[in-house]
């Protein structure tokens, strides 16, 4: 691993840099959950869920596409400068986004705030846990993983009835404000040097010309077999979680007549509960095979969707707080032992791969969100959504084991 700089190891400027880490993952993660709660509110401009699909689909991709750019734009402008653009194209693009036009809603959510949230994602939480915390690296991954979820759903029952009351603008301009304090966070906290101090030196174009070390390392990864593997696996995770609770959550309770407002208590709960999943997740992964960790939470997961559309068959079962609990203690449990495999076989390239790896979770999201729609569409239901994501997860629980994911030398260097 590279040498950090000196004022890295300030304990001071490392809790400041974690608490500014902290408060953008959520800030951007308190937009990703908003398409399936403002649509239910979209009536009033005689749209529905169904014709924002383009932009939400384009805004999954643009969260993981981002993620290796955003890393070695990081590495080389410096932290807190890409951290701060990317919360202002939140705050930009949630302006945009509540003009009262469907094709600017779409192209705002799809790029702006898909390019801004995907700059914030898990693979900048797993940059920061390895470059001021390599010694801690599972329960940092763990704790700033648990941001995320918890920024996507710890607020949503207050927008919720924000919604009610003042339409569905007022959670975007909400989300907007959280953003502009995380501006201020970063600007007070966020330590600015890039990863490598001697490319201090270089100039603009030189660094510039340092983004092609995305492809030679993506490509080098792409030939080994441990990414492959991760790849499916976490395309099946991105699958079963943000392809379901971002978009067809709150839509499959309302259709089963179980209120907008309980949809959105449920999706707090799962994002309290994560914290203990993935914190648990972290702090085992440290000492324990992640193989195990991930095949177990798999096939958790896997019963409690099975379990779901039997819970809501009948409306409201006081059993849909249980499914929350269970699901949040699962929901991002997979990702610390994850980054802790990309870091065993990659090496100091591991947090850049794990953003390309991350790229494919969210292909997995969008493709689920896509099938979700087509299946209620076809079925007027979505019950043959929650068989089909169950199943593959049990797929992803035996796929883990189909390598021992070994160190990897002959994966490009950064240079």
């Amino acid at each position: 691993m590279k040498n950090r700089s000196a004022g890295n190891d300030n304990p001071k400027n490392r809790l400041g840099v974690l608490f500014a880490t902290i408060f953008s993952i959520i800030a951007a993660g308190s937009y990703t959950t908003l398409a399936g709660l403002i649509a239910t509110q979209f009536n009033t401009e005689g749209w529905s869920a169904a014709t924002i699909s383009i932009g939400v689909g384009v805004n999954m991709a643009m969260y993981g596409i981002t993620a290796p750019f955003a890393i070695y734009a990081m590495q080389n402008f410096g932290i807190r400068r890409i951290a701060v653009f990317a919360l202002g194209l939140l705050i930009v693009g949630s302006f945009i986004a509540v003009l009262p036009n469907l094709f600017v809603f779409n192209l705002s959510w799809g790029l702006l705030i898909g390019i801004g949230t995907g700059t914030l994602t898990m693979a900048y939480g797993a940059l920061i846990a390895r470059t001021w915390f390599p010694e801690k690296l599972g329960v940092i991954a763990g704790i700033l993983t648990a941001s995320a979820v918890f920024g996507q759903f710890a607020l949503l029952p207050v927008w919720s009835e924000v919604a009610l009351v003042y339409g569905w603008r007022a959670p975007l301009i909400g989300s907007a404000g959280i953003a502009a304090i995380a501006m201020i966070v970063n600007l007070i906290w966020m330590q600015n040097q890039p990863l490598s101090e001697e490319r201090n030196t270089l100039n603009l174009g030189d660094k510039a010309r340092l983004f092609l070390n995305v492809f030679p390392i993506f490509i080098s990864a792409m030939k080994t077999a441990p990414f492959w593997v991760l790849v499916f696996i976490f395309a099946i995770c991105g699958a079963t979680t943000n392809g379901l609770l971002w978009s067809h959550f709150t839509p499959a309770i309302n259709d089963a007549g179980i209120a907008v407002t309980v949809a959105s208590n449920i999706l707090f709960l799962i994002g309290v509960f994560n914290i203990v999943g993935t914190v648990c997740s972290g702090w085992l992964a440290d000492r324990i095979s992640p193989r195990l960790i991930l095949s177990l939470v798999f096939l958790a997961r896997a019963g409690t969707l099975f379990w779901l559309p039997l819970i809501i068959a009948n409306g409201y079962d006081p059993k849909l707080v249980w499914f929350g609990i269970m699901f949040g203690v699962l929901d991002v449990a997979t990702v610390p032992p994850i980054i802790l495999l990309c870091n065993r076989v990659f090496g100091d390239n591991g947090p850049a791969i794990f953003g390309w790896i991350n790229a494919f979770h969210q292909i997995g999201a969008g493709a689920m969100a896509l099938a979700g729609g087509a299946i209620q569409i076809e079925y007027n239901s979505y019950d043959v959504m929650w068989v089909l994501a169950g199943t593959i997860s049990i797929m992803a629980s035996i796929a883990v084991f189909f390598n021992r994911y070994q160190q990897r030398p002959d994966v490009v260097l950064v240079s």
